[in-house]
């Protein structure tokens, strides 16, 4: 084959026909990706170099789908440890880290990085069956923070499925929201607002003189009250130093800032929608509070 490329891809077939022998393709200048798939050893794996063989091995039509397509959507996403096929068609199930679904419905073919794949919506439907809310809602909110596809798009596109998953995709959609920046950001925000506590705005600008100088993770801006998640690159000595200088000045103009890390929000909820409906309650706010929350919120609930 005059077009043959050792560095993609390829059917063992493929290799046959440019003349390598089976002592070479067995060899340790290539390694087998999936049974009769194989690409040069020096490539490193990925998740595209994976759908790629992906797509040889398994039968016409496929759609990357389920947690792979939720990947190759939000790169940032946790991996699969299989790569997962949908089908708008009956196929036989292939094994070999290859897992096929069937559908008998019809599914729009989007692309990403070259490769077939479900749309950001119907990716968000599928995986309704397979994520809890909170982690339903940090998806789409990647979504929506990529420029995927808009928290209203994906309400409408819930509310027109009818089929399985559809209440679990409508409930999590209607919780999507653009501007959050992270997952963390998201399980704060879905931990006060399943607490029955007031909604409050993603990433706020905060302005002086007209021009932003920060931004607030979640804010109650109306009684100047902010929730702000601190990761580990906030233990930096610098950023430290930042963080201490920006919460001053906003203190000082009258907001209440309240800073949780990891440990609070995963380990001690409880704790967290306690000192929030605090200081909203000081601030004049009206609050009542449900323990709904507590159904996704308990001591490592979710994935930091």
């Amino acid at each position: 084959m005059s077009d043959f490329d050792p560095f993609r891809p390829f059917l063992t077939e493929w290799a046959r026909t440019a003349g390598m022998t089976k002592r070479e393709l067995t060899g340790p200048a290539y390694r087998q990706i999936f049974r009769g798939v194989h690409v040069s050893a020096v490539v490193p794996d990925s998740l595209v170099v994976r759908g790629r063989a992906a797509i040889l091995r398994a039968p016409e039509g496929g759609l990357l789908s389920h947690e792979t397509a939720g990947q190759l959507w939000v790169p940032s996403w946790p991996r699969s440890s299989d790569v997962n096929i949908a089908y708008s068609r009956d196929v036989r199930s292939l094994g070999d880290g290859l897992r096929t679904h069937r559908f008998t419905y019809a599914m729009e073919r989007w692309y990403r990085h070259g490769l077939p794949v479900t749309g950001p919506a119907m990716t968000f439907i599928h995986l309704a069956v397979r994520l809890d809310l909170a982690g339903l809602v940090c998806f789409g909110d990647r979504l929506a923070a990529r420029d995927a596809i808009s928290p209203e798009d994906l309400v409408a596109a819930a509310q027109a499925w009818e089929g399985h998953g559809r209440r679990a995709a409508i409930t999590a959609a209607r919780l999507v929201r653009a501007r959050s920046e992270s997952v963390p950001e998201t399980q704060s925000r879905l931990l006060v607002v399943l607490a029955g506590l007031p909604e409050p705005v993603c990433n706020h600008p905060y302005l002086v003189g007209g021009i932003e100088r920060y931004r607030l993770d979640l804010a109650w801006v109306e009684f100047k009250v902010a929730l702000e998640y601190d990761g580990r690159w906030h233990d930096e000595p610098e950023q430290r130093r930042k963080d201490k200088a920006r919460r001053k000045e906003m203190r000082d103009a009258g907001w209440i800032i309240i800073v949780i890390r990891a440990q609070n929000l995963y380990d001690e909820p409880d704790d967290v929608v306690r000192e929030v409906g605090q200081a909203l309650r000081a601030r004049g706010c009206p609050v009542t509070t449900s323990l709904d929350y507590q159904r996704w919120f308990q001591p490592r609930g979710l994935i930091a």
